[in-house]
This record gives structure tokens, C-alpha cells and sequence, in this order.
């Protein structure tokens, strides 16, 4: 036998400065608490999954309410891609650590406050030392870790902690608040033992049945499954921390009514609308299994679709290679793809066009179809090549009805910009 792991401990935070005071720090928010419902905050863990989008600015948000202890977990940095919506992005913080940024950030609100980090993100090995002590769970994992929120929450309600998942969609938020003794995150999602595609699905689709974003996503291509990315706005991430700020001064003080699951909300601001329903059986529910069906098979085709486009090309590959990567993908009418490619050198190629056969039902007239397949595959080249910075230059070198032959120079061009029809 081994021996067994070591568990890194997480690392504690305690700050001072001689020159705070919490009770003039917090004071604004007597009235709609009192002075003793404070104190009572200062006294509160709230273990909080995930210091980007969401996580960070729930943190600012409880640290601001006068929240005295934390419990945060992040594993990743901040990055470029971070900026529109993470509290804590910024370029002083390019490359560090998230849980270390916001552990500060929140340090400078209240330096007294009492912060435990996990570093190594939240794993079945510390679950039970992340929500040690714990009063409030709060979740800020990313959308795309399925497996480990669902463990967390299944933890919490055998702890008996009471636990929030807010998701900032669209310009909104969709809230749940799961209570102990109350339905549980599993028996309302029901994700257990899916696939990682359909408990994707019944996350969102449980999060938000009535779906008020749906009708003002104006390019869905954003949203790509295989690379775990899609839109998000800075607008929806604060809301999300309202209402779990709102939802959370209820359940540590003991006071206010609490919608448990399987109650659901959703605020959208674009749409002007709020929406608390009730979904017995949560994902369950006969009406929500027949939406889920058709959720599932839309991200079955997705997946299917950006698997099928995946890129052959590596990261070192030449310019040219990876532009006529992106440019195959053009349309051609009947999907024959009639075109050819010759690799001249670094900058040139020759476009090779030619229908199936003279008697090809889809083209007539002496080859038109294909020459205007060839013009589309043309223009995609263009738009392609503005991914590296070059131009696309043509000149038609010899051919006749069905066969053409094309000469393509790609030059570098400094300062062009990417076409906004790359994407």
C-alpha cells in the first residue's frame, strides 16, 4: 500500500487595518436591516464555487452587505476573454490567479474579513473542507462543469446548507433557491448519469422553462458546445448578484419568504418581464420533458455540425493552409463542392473549378452554377484570409464551360481588420 495523498490545505486570508470600522463601514445598510441583523451578518460563512463572471461579483456583493467569512474556490487566471463581464478583469490582473484577485478585492472592502481559498478548484476530495462551517452555499462554477455542481449541491443537501444557482442568460438572470428538507438539485434537474450534452439541456432548460432570452439571441453560432464558450453580458452577471444578495439577507436572517425549488425565476430586462413559476417535478414535469426532447436534439445537431467542421489543420500550418481550411466550408448548390486546390507557395494557389460531368442535372447554361459556386468560394476565401491579415486577389487564367482554372494570391496587408463576417 501507498501512501495516502496529501490534502493542500486551503489557504486563510485574515486581514486588518487599523483604520476600518465595520460598524461605520456597513452602517448605510441599517433600515432595511437592523443593527442586530448585522451583526448577525458579520458572524455568516458563505462559501462561494467560481471567482469569474458570476462568483466574483456575488463575493463584492456579500462582501458589501457586510458578509464576514468566506469560503472560495477558482482554479483559472484571468484572461483577455474575461473583460466584459468578470468583476475582476482587468490589465493589472492579466495571468493571475482569479481567487486571489477578488480574495483581495474583497479584503480592500472589509480587511476584516476571514477568507478561506481553494486554489485547486473544488474536486470530491475537499467538497466536505470547502463547505466546512459553511452557512450559505452560493454557485459560481461555470456553466460547463456539470458533474461537479451537481456533487456540491448533492452535498449541501445532505449537510443540510442551504444553496443558490444564479445564471446570468442573456440580459438577465434565472435564480433557484434549493432549501434543506426541500426538493433537491438532483430531483429538480434530474441530470444524474446523462451525458454530459443532455445535462447541459436540462440545466438550462430547468433554469429557465419559460426562456425569455430566447427571442433576442441574434447569432447562436456564438454558443459552441465543443469549446465551451457563449455570450455572456456584464448587465446579466450584476443581476445575478442582486438577486442572490437579496435572496441570501433572507435565508441568514431568517426572515422573508423563501420560493424554494422546485420554484423557479427569471428577470429579464430586455424583455421587460419577471417571471417566479412553479415546476412540480422540476425536469420531470410532462410539459418540460417534451421541451427537453427537442432541447437535446437541437444540441445533438449543434455538436453534431462543429464536430463535422472541426479543423484538420494544425496550429503550426501555414497561412494558406488554414484559410482554405475555413474557406471549404462555402456553398455550392448541390453540396458537390466542384473546386480543387493547388498550392502554388506561402501566398499563391490555384482554384481548380469543374462540375461533375456534362451532364450534371445541376448545372445548365454552359456552367453558370459552378462559376457562381466558384464566386462564393472566392468570397469566402476573402473573408477567410482577413483572419490573418491578408488580402484576396484573383485573376482568371484559362478554361471553358465546365472547367475553369484560377489563380489566388493572398498578400499580407498590415492593418486589415478581421471581416465581421468571420465568425
Amino acid at each position: 500500500m501507498g501512501m495516502p495523498p496529501v490534502r493542500q490545505l486551503p489557504t486563510v486570508v485574515a486581514m486588518s487595518d487599523a483604520n476600518f470600522d465595520y460598524d461605520a463601514a456597513f452602517d448605510r445598510n441599517i433600515g432595511w436591516v437592523t443593527a442586530d441583523e448585522q451583526r448577525a451578518l458579520r458572524t455568516k460563512r458563505v462559501a462561494i464555487a467560481g471567482m469569474g463572471g458570476v462568483g466574483g461579483v456575488h463575493l463584492l456583493t456579500l462582501a458589501r452587505m457586510g458578509i464576514g467569512a468566506f469560503n472560495l474556490s477558482d482554479l483559472d487566471s484571468f484572461e483577455l476573454a474575461n473583460f466584459n463581464r468578470q468583476a475582476g478583469a482587468a490589465v493589472s490582473t492579466l495571468d493571475r490567479p482569479k481567487v486571489d484577485v477578488m480574495a483581495e478585492m474583497a479584503g480592500d472592502i472589509n480587511p476584516q474579513l476571514d477568507i478561506r481559498r481553494f486554489p485547486e478548484g473544488i474536486s470530491e476530495a475537499n467538497i466536505d473542507a470547502f463547505l466546512e462551517g459553511v452557512d450559505l452555499f452560493v454557485d459560481g462554477f461555470d456553466f460547463f462543469v456539470p458533474d461537479i455542481r451537481a456533487k456540491v449541491f448533492r452535498r449541501c443537501a445532505e449537510l443540510g446548507i442551504p444553496a443558490i444557482t444564479a445564471g446570468p442568460i442573456g440580459f438577465g438572470t434565472c435564480y433557484i433557491v434549493f432549501l434543506p428538507g426541500k426538493m433537491t438539485f438532483e430531483q429538480y434537474f434530474r441530470m444524474e448519469g446523462l451525458s454530459k450534452e443532455r445535462q447541459y439541456a436540462r440545466f438550462l432548460l430547468g433554469l429557465s422553462p419559460k426562456g425569455l432570452h430566447r427571442h433576442y439571441l441574434v447569432d447562436p453560432s456564438r454558443l459552441n458546445l465543443i469549446e465551451k464558450r457563449g455570450p455572456s453580458s456584464a448587465a446579466a452577471v450584476q443581476l445575478c448578484a442582486g438577486v442572490v444578495g437579496g435572496e441570501a439577507v433572507k435565508i441568514l436572517l431568517g426572515r422573508g419568504r423563501v420560493r424554494a425549488a422546485p420554484c423557479y425565476h427569471q428577470f429579464d430586462i430586455y424583455q421587460g418581464r419577471f417571471v417566479a413559476g412553479r415546476l412540480p417535478l422540476g425536469n420531470d414535469n410532462p410539459l418540460q420533458r417534451l421541451k427537453l426532447k427537442l432541447v437535446e436534439q437541437q444540441i445533438a445537431a449543434a455538436l453534431s455540425l462543429a464536430e463535422s467542421q472541426k479543423s484538420a489543420v494544425a496550429d503550426d500550418a501555414p497561412d494558406v493552409e488554414k484559410i482554405l481550411d475555413l474557406a471549404r466550408w462555402a456553398p455550392s448548390g448541390d453540396n458537390s463542392q466542384p473546386w480543387r486546390f493547388e498550392i502554388l507557395d506561402a501566398d499563391t494557389l490555384r482554384l481548380h473549378l469543374r462540375a461533375q460531368s456534362d451532364e450534371d442535372i445541376y448545372d445548365y447554361n454552359d456552367g453558370q452554377p459552378t462559376l457562381l459556386s466558384g464566386g462564393m468560394l472566392l468570397e469566402t476565401l476573402r473573408i477567410a484570409a482577413s483572419a490573418h491579415g491578408r488580402m484576396m486577389q484573383w485573376s482568371y487564367e484559362e478554361g471553358s464551360g465546365l472547367e475553369h482554372s484560377l489563380r489566388v494570391e493572398l498578400p499580407r496587408s498590415p492593418g486589415t481588420a478581421e471581416d465581421p463576417l468571420l465568425a
